[in-house]
């Protein structure tokens, strides 16, 4: 590959997730997606253009996931989990979630002694 910066966070996070799986090439991906083989790579040099919305989706979906749980900021199994089902949810029940979540935080943030965080 070139030496080129990726600011693109999708394609940020591509080449994270390829260049941390052996088992993941550009060309098998581009492939499983349903892309032309050298899509990714072209994506990852700066060869091409960035991707679109819809060549976003099926790398992500060639990667077994959807594009929201791809760019989640959720970095362990539980938070993925949590932002997986918010995204199933109808709107008058993820705001039910929210007010569930904020009520829990204020809980747990009430239950810390004075200056805990202070000694951390």
């Amino acid at each position: 590959m070139k030496d080129h910066e990726i600011i693109e966070p999708f394609l940020i996070r591509l080449k994270q997730r390829i260049d941390s799986d052996p088992e993941i090439t550009a060309a098998s991906l581009s492939v499983k997606a349903g892309l032309s083989n050298a899509a990714i790579r072209h994506w990852l040099n700066g060869d091409s253009k960035s991707p679109t919305l819809k060549s976003a989706r099926k790398v992500c979906a060639a990667l077994g996931t959807t594009l929201e749980e791809f760019m989640s900021e959720a970095t362990n199994p539980v938070e993925r989990e949590i932002a997986r089902l918010a995204l199933q949810l109808p709107d008058h029940l993820l705001k039910e979630l929210l007010g569930y979540g904020r009520g829990l935080a204020a809980a747990a943030d009430q239950s810390q002694p004075k200056g805990a965080e202070e000694n951390e």
